[in-house]
């Protein structure tokens, strides 16, 4: 899910400005490359769960600045479905869910087509650096970016970047009475799939680096969605994975102190999919022309 407006005190995301024109535009242009249906624009209906929040809300109404981002003057509510509103609640404009699996997908078989995509256990010990380029076996090139995600911790380049592993399990409900093409925000996230189908999260838990999904988990997905919606569903599954997330809540991307042939992108954390079409793009314009990067999100900082 791509939300702009975030927080306990519905501020606009972090660079929210540059990053949704950018963002629009580039998965636009993935949809036309691989000729798949990658992002679906839907309203988020954002439910205001007391009175200090109603009063943050029309504080932010006040404020040119997040205008084309929200979309009602009064508080709204969603009729028809059994959904816990007592305050009503407002829309924001320009979420957006994004196709992950098919996503990945169809970027496989269009990486496949043009043999450049191999799939292996890569080995940094068979990797060798020469003063003008880097081998990795029969491969070699002039640069390696590393995108792994919570595991470049324990890549050896680079070993002292910030990036933890940040847990969050997610349920995939079937409802007939949800909206089609709506994002709920209320205890937990709704996001609609299709085919009555939704995406019901997420968890956050610091301790747990495995990806199993656990009975805790399941059980706070479940009382928050009973505190948020009571109308009727069954579960159809339960999910979990680990988020990369980093010490300052930033993106990680620049050259290993190690290496200047060496570089990752990480830390993207819980908002991949609205941060990392921007700074990915940063980056390979550091690697090919020498541009500079925004010391905010530069590995740098660490150093």
């Amino acid at each position: 899910m791509i939300n702009p407006i975030t927080g306990r005190k519905y501020v606009k995301t972090w660079q929210a400005d540059t990053l949704w024109p950018f963002l629009e535009k580039h998965y636009a242009w993935l949809e036309k490359g691989l000729s798949e249906p990658i992002i679906h624009a839907h309203p988020l209906f954002k439910v205001l769960p007391d009175i200090d929040s109603l009063n943050t809300w029309q504080m932010r109404l006040g404020n040119p600045a997040y205008h084309k981002y929200l979309q009602d003057k009064q508080p709204s509510s969603l009729q028809g479905i059994n959904l816990v509103q007592p305050y009503g609640g407002f829309y924001i404009d320009k979420a957006y869910r994004v196709d992950g699996p098919a996503l990945l997908d169809a970027s496989v078989r269009r990486w496949v087509n043009k043999g450049c995509y191999h799939k292996e256990v890569f080995d940094v010990s068979n990797l060798t650096l020469d003063k003008d380029s880097i081998r990795y076996r029969s491969l070699r090139a002039k640069h390696i970016i590393f995108c792994q995600g919570h595991a470049i911790s324990s890549n050896p380049f680079f070993r002292d970047i910030p990036v933890r592993a940040n847990k969050g399990e997610a349920l995939i409900i079937e409802s007939k009475s949800l909206p089609r093409d709506i994002i709920i925000g209320h205890q937990v996230n709704i996001v609609p799939l299709g085919n009555d189908r939704y995406w019901v999260g997420s968890t956050y838990a610091w301790e747990d680096e495995t990806i199993d999904p656990t009975a805790t988990g399941k059980e706070g997905l479940l009382d928050r969605l009973a505190r948020s919606f009571q109308g009727e569903y069954r579960v159809l599954d339960h999910l979990a994975g680990l988020r990369p997330a980093s010490k300052d809540r930033r993106p990680i991307i620049g050259w290993s102190p190690k290496s200047s042939q060496v570089a990752c992108l990480a830390g993207m954390g819980t908002k991949g999919y609205s941060l990392s079409p921007y700074f990915a793009d940063m980056l390979l314009d550091a690697v090919i022309n020498q541009k500079d990067i925004l010391p905010e999100v530069n590995l740098m900082r660490f150093a």
